[in-house]
């Protein structure tokens, strides 16, 4: 079972380490971008894992932590999501523009 102090630390989570590498130096967008999408898809396979040991009825894994992991994976979409949306809005605005 993970701590809280584990589950709040910045270095627990892949998405932090896209800020903690773009605080040094300058990245493409797109190192950042695929970054990202690597993040959403750990935390992906991460819920789908403990979903599956809690179906198998491992006890190790605790319904909070389950729970947790659920929200995590459902968050971290939403929020590709979202980036994936102000993406394409600003591509039409950009396309829209007038020479």
């Amino acid at each position: 079972m993970t701590t809280v102090s584990a589950i709040n630390s910045p270095e627990s989570t892949p998405l932090s380490s896209i800020s903690a590498r773009h605080e040094g130096a300058e990245q493409p967008f797109s190192s950042v971008f695929s970054s990202m999408l690597n993040g959403i898809s750990q935390y992906q396979d991460h819920a789908a894992q403990q979903v599956r040991e809690v179906e198998l009825g491992h006890s190790e894994v605790g319904i909070n932590d389950l729970m947790v992991s659920i929200q995590k994976a459902t968050v971290s979409l939403q929020l590709g999501v979202q980036v994936r949306n102000k993406m394409i809005a600003a591509y039409n605005e950009v396309m829209n523009m007038s020479v």
